[in-house]
């Protein structure tokens, strides 16, 4: 993403200027045929796939008017949607499909964005902007993270959250936004610094956008900050729930202004989350989670503590036996979906009076509520809840050369066995992912 590219910054910012926006935001422009189902993340395609209708996802030659429609149609469907890496020069792919993955609704392609980033990162001094993918990002390992917890558009889809890495060592990262309609860049790290006598500067990572369209990041590896449209800025404090002591994760959320890193499983109360943790049991130990208040907080990482408070953990019961759990994502306040360790799926009811701070470490039993899709010897690449929250979409491959990718349904309010929807649709590359549509609740 740092090569040149001929459109120049002018190029960009005229057609913008000689352009009647007509696009509405986030909530108002979703596409229609959208179906309410949702999708999720990570994986390699095994090639052939489905025809799937479609339209172009976007040149380096759109208007700014044509980038904004299309990032916004595919950022408000409420069907699944699928992000792949498009390589150097085409950037993230993404694309928004009906319930069945029969029929593409609605396409974005970041190589519509390249050339003004490159623009961006050559003000900037440094070598490469870049624009965090709708679908979020993988582990180290590849496996599915998710969404960030913050957006990479804004609310009413005029901004995108922009992340420039610079050749400067005081100031090594900075962030801001893209204005789809004047193709502006504010560099709200810039804005920070201070000269003089006691010259200020800082390096800024990890920023999204908040429901309320403020931009978020992370300040020093040590706090975050947000800033509104005009480019104030106001500190946020960051919860000590789901145990994370350290700055270097791209994964928060704000929950009533505060920073959770654990964005995924945090209860749509807004009160605490469901941690991953390995639960001793006796002599055994089980995959679970901790019940963590989200009200115990720090300004920042510096300020945690050597051992977090204490807090209830889950263990999951089935008949005499436990049975492993991690959390994925609350459907309901008391119902969380759980993957378990020979990948089949289930939900368990969690009593929302047990997620409190303790005086000491206590085990909570709870049983499975309901099975969603039995164990399987298939390589899980993708997992995703619809917008519904009434179906789970799986994309897996068999453990076999030449297996092609396959996509299933299970229902999460009627179970029964996962319907088989076929392969992915044609045009989606490797290392995909679904936008996994984990996080629930609307947070301010």
């Amino acid at each position: 993403m740092g090569k040149t590219y001929g459109s120049g910054t002018r190029g960009w910012i005229a057609a913008a200027a000689a352009t009647v926006l007509a696009v509405g935001g986030l909530t108002a422009c979703g596409a229609s045929g959208d179906s309410g189902k949702d999708s999720g993340r990570g994986g390699v395609s095994g090639g052939g796939g489905r025809e799937s209708g479609a339209g172009a996802a976007g040149s380096a030659g759109d208007t700014p008017a044509t980038v904004r429609k299309n990032l916004s149609r595919v950022a408000s469907a409420t069907g699944p949607v699928i992000c792949w890496d498009g390589g150097e020069d085409e950037g993230w792919q993404a694309a928004a499909y009906d319930a069945t993955f029969s029929r593409r609704i609605a396409a974005f392609s970041e190589k519509s964005l390249l050339p003004r980033l490159a623009e961006i990162a050559r003000e900037t001094g440094g070598h490469e902007a870049t624009v965090t993918s709708l679908c979020g990002d993988e582990g180290e390992t590849g496996e599915s993270l998710g969404e960030t917890g913050v957006s990479p558009v804004s609310p009413d889809g005029r901004r995108v959250a922009v992340e420039v890495e610079t050749d400067d060592s005081d100031s090594p990262w900075h962030v801001g936004w893209l204005d789809l309609g004047t193709g502006k860049f504010t560099d709200i790290t810039k804005a920070s610094e201070k000269k003089g006598y006691s010259p200020e500067k800082h390096s800024d990572r990890h920023p999204g956008f908040a429901p309320d369209g403020s931009l978020w990041f992370l300040r020093g590896s040590d706090q975050f900050f947000s800033a509104d449209e005009d480019g104030r800025l106001s500190p946020h404090r960051i919860s000590l729930a789901c145990g994370r002591s350290k700055g270097d994760d791209e994964y928060y959320r704000p929950v009533n202004s505060v920073a959770v890193t654990c964005p995924r499983t945090i209860n749509p109360s807004g009160k605490y989350a469901a941690s991953p943790a390995t639960v001793a049991v006796g002599f055994s130990s089980v995959d679970g989670f901790d019940l963590d208040p989200l009200s115990n907080e720090i300004d920042t990482f510096g300020d945690a503590p050597l051992h977090g408070p204490f807090s209830n953990q889950v263990v999951v019961r089935d008949d005499d036996d436990l049975r492993g759990c991690t959390p994925l994502a609350w459907l309901t306040s008391e119902e969380l979906l759980c993957k378990g360790p020979s990948n089949d799926f289930f939900t368990v009811r969690v009593d929302p009076s047990k997620a409190r701070e303790v005086d000491a470490m206590h085990t909570v039993e709870v049983g499975v509520k309901a099975e969603i899709a039995p164990a399987t010897e298939n390589t899980i690449l993708a997992m995703a809840v619809s917008a519904d929250r009434e179906s789970l979409y799986i994309a897996s491959r068999e453990n076999r050369a030449g297996a092609q990718v396959k996509l299933h349904r299970a229902g999460l309010t009627s179970p029964g066995d996962p319907e088989e929807l076929g392969a992915l649709p044609k045009g989606v590359g490797e290392d995909f992912a679904f936008r996994t549509n984990f996080q629930t609740g609307d947070f301010r």
